[in-house]
């Protein structure tokens, strides 16, 4: 049985005792943990120590890591015991990465030479088919036209047969082996490419980290190096798919959880295990702390010397930072329309989920790679089915359009982070939308494009202007419409109707509802002070109208600019 004794530890600035031997050893990435920003890496390298006291030297590690991170522990057949840990930076100069870039070039360079090789292999094994299938038809035709067709008995028929068949599979063989081969050299030459990229300016510097380690007996095992970098992170990013119901059925929404992982850190993760984290380790800790706020009384030297006023500085306008549209849109669910009936769809590989307390980490199946060139890796993470709320909202003072949403309840431990959704209705893309941080419980709504089942109509029905009044006069302006909805879906759709009406700041000017309007399902919607809404659900086929309209009243000395 295997003995494991773990030592995490701090780096240390205590002396360190001097040791039998420096042991240089290679690692390799076994497992990323990648957050929002930063990521966790777990290095593996193989140790066969004899007794005694030894400093393992781990030389590979980009400089850029958090030394503070940096922890070890190990296994092996026989005890081991880690007895302390350094780190310190070692730069590199120009010669020296020169000189790895030379060996990676010398690698390229020998294993296309190889390739082209194998080029001339199958144009050689091609050429023998060619000529063995031209003696062998020869063996049946005649020579010339004066010669009869030959006759060939069964046994050397058979015999020919056989020949020219063992003869075509040993050469086939060797084309496949051949092209099997240029295949993996192809994939060789692009992973030494991108390691020949992340050479300059990120490998100007590397972190040695030296472990002192002893053994009480001849050992064969492991150690294992965490640390946490920089330069590396993931956003989620969705496919939202909404399935419109028949007739006494309800909406399915599909959503499906992905992730876009990138890193430049200075190190290439090559076939590692994966593990998405929604914890966020570099931001803040704890809440803020808030100060006090006394009120100051201005002095009259801060006063401006014209008008007695002071002298306000200018706001700075907002900056507004401009969306991103993603580039990129899954196309696969637009395909299925298109493969045959026989054909069998692809599986989606996606990820284990797993609590850790308030946090979720999505463990991606199998091995992934992520070069370092910031490439976008792009993994499924899990797939959400949700019985949504279907409604068609309309402006009409804005926008002649009736626009699906679905609402639904978020379910399920692992939250949501936000991130753009691709919207799909019914197979088709509709567009992009968002969805803020969910948890368990909270409701959320998507909007899934215009629905051109739904007419919506308004129509300006009065605009009158003028004086009343008998002792003192007043301005009034009065203003109606009528607006329309009609329903062309074979179902019942919820339909909500947006619209406004003035309010009034200041006591002389008063704002009333015309007589015979259609009373509104809601007043001061989300709390904005005169915005209106009507709720109703709208058979297959019917048409709901609306009358809105009010009436200003304001000092004849007062002018009134109505918006309509």
């Amino acid at each position: 049985m295997n003995t494991k004794l773990v030592a995490l530890l701090l780096l240390s600035s205590t002396f360190t005792p001097a040791f039998a031997d420096d042991i240089k050893t290679l690692s390799h990435i076994d497992a990323v943990t990648v957050y929002p920003q930063g990521a966790d890496v777990i290095r593996v390298t193989s140790v066969d120590l004899k007794p005694g006291e030894h400093t393992l030297l781990l030389e590979d590690l980009p400089g850029s890591i958090d030394p503070q991170s940096i922890r070890v522990d190990g296994a092996g057949n026989t005890g081991l015991e880690i007895t302390s840990v350094d780190s310190k930076i070692i730069e590199l100069s120009s010669v020296d990465i020169d000189a790895k870039r030379k060996v990676i070039n010398d690698q390229i360079e020998t294993l296309m030479d190889e390739r082209s090789g194998l080029d001339q292999t199958v144009s050689d094994a091609q050429a023998q088919q060619r000529l063995l299938m031209s003696l062998a038809d020869k063996q049946l035709q005649p020579v010339s036209t004066t010669e009869t067709v030959k006759t060939v008995d069964a046994t050397a028929l058979g015999n020919l047969v056989d020949l020219v068949g063992a003869r075509l599979t040993t050469i086939s063989k060797s084309i496949h082996d051949a092209q099997l081969r240029q295949k993996a050299i192809d994939k060789l030459v692009a992973d030494l490419n991108i390691r020949a990229e992340s050479l300059a300016p990120d490998e100007a510097a590397h972190m040695q980290v030296s472990v002192h380690v002893v053994t009480s007996a001849a050992m064969t095992g492991s150690v294992k190096v965490s640390y946490r970098i920089g330069g590396a992170g993931w956003q989620p990013f969705y496919d939202a798919k909404l399935a419109l119901p028949a007739r006494g059925e309800k909406a399915k929404l599909e959503i499906i959880r992905r992730a876009e992982v990138m890193q430049n850190t200075g190190e290439v993760w090559d076939d590692v295990a994966m593990t998405l984290s929604t914890a966020r380790p570099t931001g803040s800790t704890a809440a803020p702390d808030l100060a006090e706020d006394p009120i100051q009384i201005a002095m009259a030297e801060a006063l401006g010397r014209a008008g007695g006023e002071a002298n306000v500085p200018a706001v700075a306008a907002p900056m507004v930072a401009d969306d991103k549209a993603k580039d990129e849109v899954d196309s696969g669910l637009l395909a299925q329309n298109a493969l045959k009936k026989t054909d069998v769809l692809a599986i989606q590989r996606q990820a284990v989920i797993e609590m850790a307390g308030f946090n979720a980490n999505y463990i991606i199946g199998g091995r992934v790679s992520v070069d370092n060139t910031g490439t976008a890796k792009k993994v499924r993470i899990a797939t959400d089915q949700f019985e949504a709320a279907l409604q068609a909202i309309t402006v009409p003072r804005l926008d002649p359009n009736a626009y699906l949403t679905a609402a639904f309840t978020m379910k399920g431990d692992a939250p949501y982070l936000p991130g753009v959704v691709n919207l799909f209705r019914d197979g088709m893309f509709m567009g992009q939308g968002a969805l803020p941080q969910l948890s368990a419980g909270e409701d959320a709504k998507l909007g899934f494009g215009a629905d051109d089942l739904i007419k919506v109509k308004r129509a300006e029905v009065k605009r009158n202007s003028g004086t009343e009044g008998i002792i003192t006069s007043s301005n009034v302006q009065e203003l109606a419409w009528d607006m329309s909805v009609t329903n062309l879906h074979d179902v019942t759709i919820p339909v909500t109707v947006i619209d406004r009406k003035p309010f009034s700041t200041q006591s002389e000017i008063t704002v009333e509802t015309l007589a015979g309007m259609t009373v509104p399902s809601i007043t001061d919607l989300d709390k904005k002070r005169g915005v209106l809404a009507w709720n109703f659900d709208l058979e297959p086929k019917a048409k709901k109208d609306i009358k809105t309209g009010y009436k200003v009243t304001a000092p004849e000395a007062v002018h009134i600019s109505m918006n309509p």
